[in-house]
This record gives structure tokens, sequence and C-alpha cells, in this order.
């Protein structure tokens, strides 16, 4: 997909201007933040050689980015499957009424 296009910039523009007041709103999202959290604070009282803990930054930091593309991509087909519902509704069949 053109990063120069009209949903891309929609998406950075929702993103970046609204998405942070959404996450500190949400309760599931700073439940998963704040174990993290805790987790980063067990490693950094294993006291880790400075090569594993350099690799498990960069393991955490890809992980993290594929996150973050997974849920843009998603945003991104999400939207444009809205567009396209509205742009032409699909042909479906009818569907008999029940009686009540």
């Amino acid at each position: 997909m053109d990063k120069d296009s009209v949903l891309y910039q929609l998406m950075d523009m929702r993103v970046n201007g609204i998405l942070d007041r959404v996450l500190e709103r949400d309760e599931e999202y700073q439940k998963i933040a704040k174990k993290s959290g805790e987790y980063l604070d067990r490693l950094e009282a294993m006291d880790l050689p400075k090569e594993a803990q350099s690799l498990i930054d960069l393991h955490s930091c890809e992980q993290n980015a594929l996150g973050a593309r997974y849920g843009a991509l998603a945003y991104l087909l999400g939207f444009s499957d809205c567009v396209e519902l509205t742009a032409k509704p699909p042909d479906l069949p009818d569907i008999p009424k029940q009686s009540d």
C-alpha cells in the first residue's frame, strides 16, 4: 500500500493524534503495560550480562515492531473494507424474515 496515500495519511493523523488519549483510558491496555513493567523490573533485577540484556532488548524491540506493523495493517484493512462497503454495498441474497 502506498505510504503517501490518503488512507496512510488518515491513519497517521488518527493514530498519532487520538490514540494516546484512547490508550490512557483503556483498562486492558493499562493492565498489559503494568504487567510489562513488572517483567522489566524482574529482568533488571536478574543482573544479566550486557550481551544477554542487549539480545533481550533487540528481541523485544523487534516483537514490538511486528505488533505495531500488524496493528497498522489491520487498521488499514478494516478502514479500506469500510470504504469499499460504503462505496459499493455487497450483493447479499435475500434472507427470508422469520415470523414472530
